[in-house]
């Protein structure tokens, strides 16, 4: 009798368990059919709307958008690779010809939507960052983690909510605010998303196949558009947007470590395949600053590859020297080269020694050293330590208009947004905003560069020395050509200092397997 009973309380305590169990799901699963539910209500309204003033394929537009906010909601994570995907494969404006990716409204809204105080791609952060805090409160953990770099990250945000203070209080314009503060938030959010979301090696690999294949497609895209669509003629047009050539370099230096820090096979062979398409791409772009950026990026990875692998050190050096003396025996070769395959060199004395016979390159130089001389004339005639503020155009005692008579058709923030972004935050912030700035950045390469010595696991190490060479190649294109004011340049730096913050943790979980 008293084994009977026993047994009987044994068995009510499992009954009662799984009870609890089931009823702890069913809450879970009514509060995620609740999340969904409004998710879908209130942004269905607004999306009818766009749809009834943009007109052209609104309602296969509106579809998709409710389909993509569904899954995210049910499933954070794939938040992730939906930001992944439109980086690597839609482009942030309409280009020279119609190529289907650069007509998506992800970065940028139909003539008709312009104005709203968001763009799509942030209304899309905005998605991923609610679900994932609802998921996580329906779990008891912890809303949102920051990682090593949160700190850095506020005392800039601290720093961007000064100047703008400062600039609306001065006479900014609220929009151009807008504006300028768009790029940084996207920078911090993206990081966000990496940060929680990723959480397994499995999700950088797939990263890294969305890097590859969107080389791939956009190298196709812009080898279209140079012999279709253009019939050979480039005159002053640029291929494709000029951030692309930021993700074509990256690619090349994923190609470099693949097959020199850790030969994940399945990704070399697919980066192999599309390298021609990517390299042939690269040059019709012709964006100078990229080639000095690939050049440093290469250099840092040398570095770090030696630092991280002893037993490699003497192959290292061989190639290292090689790479050196080929190098500069073809920029010196090919240096004043009218040849199509002489264009990087051509570019690289370019940054250097201007082509005095080049008109473009003549012009391009002249515009930018009237706006550097600007930028340093505002910066010594404001504020030393907290600068001018953002919403208000820089001074100008040499106009731009004296080169670029038009510019202001082409570019309605030419007199606030300069194509040095570094000089940029320079002087929007001041002193103390731009040693903020570095204190970011830099403790993005420190930690990354300590990162990558202390991991085990190859392919973590190879993506942790991929994501400390991309900023700083990020800071050198940033000096010349608007690359921390582009959407996709500064999201992709934050996803990859998210997932670089979260490698040690993968590493971990990899020993334990």
């Amino acid at each position: 009798m008293l084994m009977d009973r026993q047994t009987t309380i044994v068995i009510e305590n499992k009954s009662n368990a799984i009870a609890a169990l089931l009823t702890e799901q069913k809450r879970k699963y009514r509060l995620l059919f609740i999340i969904i539910c409004a998710s879908v209500t209130l942004l269905t309204p607004p999306l009818v709307l766009t749809g009834i003033v943009a007109g052209l394929n609104v309602l296969l537009a509106i579809c998709a958008v409710i389909v993509v906010v569904a899954v995210i909601a049910r499933w954070p994570y794939t938040g992730f690779f939906v930001v992944s995907g439109c980086l690597v494969l839609i482009d942030q404006a309409p280009l020279v010809a119609n190529v289907v990716t650069d007509r998506l409204n992800v970065y940028y809204w139909p003539p008709a939507l312009e104005g709203l105080p968001e763009r799509p791609i942030g209304f899309l952060f905005l998605v991923i960052l609610f679900s994932m805090i609802c998921h996580r409160l329906s779990k008891g953990q912890p809303l949102l983690k920051g990682g090593a770099l949160l700190v850095p990250y506020l005392l800039f945000f601290l720093c961007l909510a000064g100047g703008a203070l400062y600039g609306l209080t001065t006479g900014g314009d609220t929009k151009i605010i807008v504006v300028e503060l768009r790029p940084f938030i996207y920078l911090f959010e993206s990081y966000l998303v990496a940060y929680n979301l990723v959480s397994r090696k499995s999700h950088v690999r797939i990263f890294f196949w969305f890097v590859i294949v969107g080389a791939g497609v956009k190298a196709l895209q812009g080898i279209y558009i140079y012999f279709i669509a253009l019939h050979g003629q480039l005159g002053d047009n640029t291929v494709l947007s000029h951030e692309e050539s930021y993700f074509f370099i990256g690619l090349l230096l994923l190609v470099v470590l693949l097959s020199l820090h850790q030969r994940y096979r399945p990704q070399l062979v697919a980066a192999l395949c599309v390298l021609p398409f990517v390299v042939v791409t690269l040059v019709l772009n012709d964006r100078r600053a990229d080639y000095v950026a690939l050049l440093a990026g290469l250099g840092t990875a040398w570095v770090l590859m030696f630092l991280c692998k002893p037993q490699a050190r003497k192959l290292l050096v061989i190639l290292g020297v090689s790479g050196l003396v080929l190098g500069v025996g073809y920029i010196a070769v090919f240096a004043n080269s009218t040849a199509g395959y002489a264009k990087p060199a051509n570019a690289i004395i370019a940054v250097f020694h201007p082509n005095l016979n080049d008109t473009r390159d003549n012009n391009s130089n002249a515009y930018r050293n009237i706006e550097n001389f600007d930028l340093k004339y505002t910066i010594q005639h404001n504020n030393f330590l907290f600068g001018l503020g953002f919403g208000k155009p820089y001074l100008q005692p040499t106009p731009l208009t004296t080169v670029f008579q038009n510019i202001q058709a082409v570019d309605i923030y030419y007199n606030y947004v300069p194509h040095n972004n570094i000089y940029w935050v320079w002087m929007r912030l001041g002193a103390v905003g731009f040693l903020v700035f570095w204190f970011l950045i830099g403790s993005i390469i420190a930690r990354g560069s300590i990162i990558a010595r202390q991991l085990r696991d190859p392919y973590l190490q190879l993506v942790a020395i991929y994501a400390v060479a991309m900023t700083i190649m990020e800071i050198i294109v940033a000096l010349a050509d608007y690359q921390l004011f582009f959407y996709r340049n500064v999201i992709y730096l934050g996803l990859l200092a998210g997932i670089l913050m979260k490698l040690p943790e993968l590493d971990k979980e990899e020993s334990r397997v």
